[in-house]
């Protein structure tokens, strides 16, 4: 680990560079992520680190040497000056620490089913930010997992990872699902769906009669959910509001319903 890239023209440097194009991350199978705590998250999580990547001025912080600490093989430790850092960050005021990392597909048939388990359903949202906060938000109430269909925020997108803290190790996250597909694991599974919307026969979220195991499927706030979810919900739920906005940020309205779930369960008899 003594060697330091001080130059942006390094082939390293220019490979980690390029996978802020989703393109580039898709053909190689890999991402990024920055900062003390989401790198330690991911360790504490047992993932492993192709490589992690070091500034010179991080080097110098407590926290990296307890990163170093976990790393089992020195070679997988890479040095850069702070200018190499800095051009290859897409954070404004970098920590100096990232790590480099496979993706891991996780396929629709690894999802355990039991009689209390939550699903999230993301259903063609675009928001970067929005989508990673759900994944936080699942991840704080016990969901058992999150599902993204086509069209969806890529969850490896700089944003995207920063807006989950973490939590996008926490618990399964799939991925470019069709609708179709994921209705029908739902149904082949004894799953019940709750579909979100604000249509007039929709349901106040805290007056339905949500059985588990339960799949809570969010769409977009442009269009609704896709009409293939919208038909296989087995009921309509929306978040009633008193004042005179037009509607929630779906962020705020997946927290209120995961919530909601995550009350009825812990009210339920022993």
């Amino acid at each position: 680990m003594d060697l330091i890239i001080t130059s942006r023209q390094n082939s390293l440097v220019k490979y980690i560079r390029s996978l802020r194009d989703k393109k580039i991350r898709e053909q190689e199978g890999r991402f990024l992520i920055e900062g003390f705590n989401f790198v330690s998250e991911a360790l504490a999580s047992g993932i492993v680190l192709e490589k992690l990547i070091i500034s010179e001025r991080a080097k110098k912080n407590l926290s990296t040497a307890e990163l170093i600490r976990h790393i089992g093989s020195p070679e997988s430790i890479v040095r850069v000056s702070d200018s190499v850092m800095e051009y290859m960050s897409e954070t404004e005021t970098p920590q100096g620490v990232m790590a480099l990392l496979k993706i891991a597909e996780v396929p629709l048939t690894s999802l355990q089913v039991q009689l209390t388990s939550v699903f999230i359903i993301l259903d063609g949202i675009q928001d970067p930010g929005n989508v990673g906060t759900v994944i936080r938000t699942a991840d704080a109430f016990g969901a058992a997992g999150v599902i993204l269909t086509k069209g969806c925020a890529d969850i490896y997108n700089a944003k995207t990872l920063r807006s989950t803290m973490g939590s996008v190790f926490h618990l399964p996250v799939l991925r470019d699902i069709a609708a179709a597909e994921v209705v029908q694991f739902l149904q082949s599974q004894g799953v019940n769906i709750a579909v979100t919307c604000l249509e007039p026969e929709a349901l106040p979220v805290e007056d339905s009669n949500i059985l588990f195991p339960l799949a809570l499927v969010f769409g977009s706030e442009a269009r609704g959910v896709s009409d293939e979810m919208r038909q296989a919900g087995d009921w309509l739920i929306k978040v009633p509001m008193a004042g005179r906005a037009e509607s929630l940020n779906v962020a705020v309205a997946a927290g209120i319903m995961i919530y909601e779930a995550s009350r009825r369960l812990r009210s339920k008899p022993k």
